[in-house]
């Protein structure tokens, strides 16, 4: 990981500058649909990465993204709390033989039905939680469906493009 250290600050500050300059002012009507591309920044990072690390990257770039959204950390705490479920989803998708060392799961290293199912098990955990502690309650669950469901669609259609343009022998 060492020696792609550039590519990670790089791809960190591309998905923040995306999300915050981009997809933060992107309206769709209806207003379920909210675009957020930013968390694929921790379903990036190498397998082996150590717990810490990513939750430490986690918080700083929620942080980051909470101060251009003032959300008062909302985009921090659903973070860490993804960040945290990526060790538990790794280990459950992990291959017999293992990962390799410093492999990242992206479609080139892992095929497209591997990252779409490892990609949407973490996005739905993340818009789950975003959305449960903007509205902190299930009284319009209707709603919180349909802004989950919508969301998805369109933030892993962002992901999937994104994968593409970054990585264009998948």
């Amino acid at each position: 990981m060492s020696s792609s250290i550039p590519a990670y600050i790089a791809r960190f500050i591309i998905l923040l500058l995306v999300q915050v300059l981009i997809l933060k002012n992107v309206y769709i009507y209806p207003p379920y649909i909210h675009l957020y591309i930013y968390p694929l920044f921790i379903f990036l990072l190498p397998f082996r990465t150590p717990t810490w690390a990513t939750l430490l990257l986690a918080f700083f770039l929620g942080l980051c993204v909470d101060m251009f959204y003032d959300s008062l950390g909302l985009h921090t705490a659903t973070l860490l709390i993804t960040a945290y479920a990526r060790k538990f989803i790794c280990q459950g998708m992990e291959p017999r033989g293992g990962f390799e060392v410093n492999q990242s799961p992206i479609i080139r290293h892992m095929g497209l039905n591997w990252f779409l199912q490892y990609a949407s098990i973490l996005l739905v955990i993340h818009l789950f939680f975003l959305f449960l502690l903007e509205e902190l309650s299930f009284a319009n669950f209707g709603v919180f469906i349909i802004k989950l469901i919508l969301s998805f669609l369109f933030s892993m259609v962002l992901i999937v493009i994104y994968q593409y343009l970054t990585n264009p022998k998948a």
